[in-house]
């Protein structure tokens, strides 16, 4: 009997602790007897982090949640380890959507991307670390039923305060790694400058676990806290004792240029010691200077769901900036379904599938033409032969067109609905 109620305890841990949200919504599709359902949304996830869109960080775009585009979409971009990955998920008020985040290490490109972390459907954030350096995978998924309109921020706020109380662009001045006393040691922190006297602040909270005054870092505290110690040394004067609890942002001591820093301008050595790895890189834990850690996602329009290319030449790019690089050349007239909206940058995929980022000025509202079928054909709600059937064309008709995505040309069916007609390649008209 002990071994039965074992087994259920441990099936039912599993099952609810072990499972992500997004497993766990797998298995109430199935459980709800929507089994092709179930296995098109879990398709889709799979095909999704198989195939990331690059972006840099901070990113943010807004997307509109309708029952026929309902795709995921998995980002992908590189940090250093213990910096911070933060989802922001930011529904309409009108909005009815669960949305699933999971967060994906990858190791190398022969391994598989490792799950880190989960977002429960019901919450808008999700923080958690890079346990290592290398590249990051964020898979966001709506539920099958969503509708509605989705902010997505993605940040990499920092984990830390800034030690030392100036907002000075160049106050960091000397790097994590440098060699020192002429390569027989490395730096093993960073360099703050500031005038003598300025304020050295607790970078975390933490416990006081040593304060001292030696011929290398002259005046100096430890703190300890977040599984890390924190070394602020070179201070002019020092303010805690050993034994107290300090808060971020506490007053720790005083910029100076005490022990093997008398020759040099006043500065504040800052280094991280992480438990059982050493000395880490606090530049991208506290960054270049005093400031407000927080983003805030640009104020965007939705766009149409279907535009065309306004040039002759327009470039498709990996991200939205022009600094980032071309992914395909698109031509006039072509036509491009937007996903979503990136500040002044569209997300869009193209007629064969290629996904990336246009500038939105270089889009504009499909012309119509008129297109003349040479056989019967069917009508689509989607671009795809397995979408259902809205309608029928029979040989000879003359619709009015919008262009191309694929094999498929997007038509105006009698009463003013649009739908989707796979007709032959030489049937698809040049638009003017």
């Amino acid at each position: 009997m002990l071994i039965v109620l074992l087994g259920a305890a441990a099936l039912y841990f599993k099952d609810q602790v072990l499972l992500s949200p997004h497993d766990s919504y797998y298995s109430a599709l199935l459980r709800e007897n929507l089994k092709a359902t179930a296995e098109r949304w879990r398709m889709e996830a799979e095909e999704s982090l198989a195939a990331p869109l690059p972006i840099s960080l901070p990113y943010s775009e807004r997307r509109l949640l309708e029952a026929d585009y309902l795709q995921p979409i998995t980002f992908a971009f590189d940090l250093k380890m213990d910096e911070l990955i933060q989802v922001n998920i930011f529904p309409s008020i009108n909005t009815r959507a669960e949305v699933f985040v999971d967060v994906f290490y990858v190791k190398d490109a022969a391994t598989e991307p490792r799950r880190i972390g989960s977002m429960a459907a019901k919450e808008q954030q999700l923080k958690i670390a890079a346990e290592h350096t290398g590249q990051y995978r964020v898979r966001i998924q709506p539920s099958h039923t969503a509708q509605g309109l989705m902010d997505i921020a993605i940040t990499s706020p920092l984990r830390y305060g800034f030690p030392v109380d100036t907002e000075r662009e160049n106050a960091v001045q000397s790097f994590f790694g440098v060699d020192r006393d002429g390569g027989a040691r490395r730096h093993e922190g960073i360099d703050i400058f500031a005038p003598r006297g300025t304020p050295v602040i607790a970078a975390e909270a933490g416990r006081v676990t040593r304060v001292g005054n030696t011929p290398l870092g002259g005046k100096h505290v430890w703190v300890r806290g977040d599984q890390r110690s924190f070394y602020y040394a070179h201070l002019d004067s020092i303010a805690v004792s050993p034994g107290d609890r300090v808060r971020r942002g506490d007053v720790l001591g005083t910029v100076g240029n005490t022990g093997n820093a008398i020759t040099t301008s006043p500065h504040l050595h800052f280094g991280i010691y992480k438990f059982a790895r050493g000395a880490v890189d606090p530049l991208p834990l506290v960054g270049r200077k005093k400031s407000v850690n927080t983003y805030s996602p640009p104020r965007v329009e939705l766009a149409p769901r279907w535009l065309s290319i306004k040039p002759e030449k327009a470039n498709l790019r990996s991200g939205p900036s022009l600094k980032t690089t071309t992914v395909a050349s698109l031509m006039r007239a072509e036509l491009i379904q937007v996903d979503s909206v990136a500040g002044d940058w569209l997300r869009v995929t193209t007629r064969n599938g290629t996904k990336g980022f246009i500038a939105r000025r270089l889009t504009e509202v499909p012309s119509r033409s008129e297109l003349t079928l040479t056989e019967n054909y069917v009508a689509f709600s989607l671009p795809d032969d397995t979408a259902p059937v809205v309608g029928h064309f029979s040989a000879g008709e003359k619709l009015p067109t919008l262009g191309q995505f694929g094999s498929f040309a997007r038509v105006k069916m009698p009463g003013g609905v649009y739908a989707w007609a796979k007709v032959a390649k030489q049937e698809i008209p040049v638009l003017d």
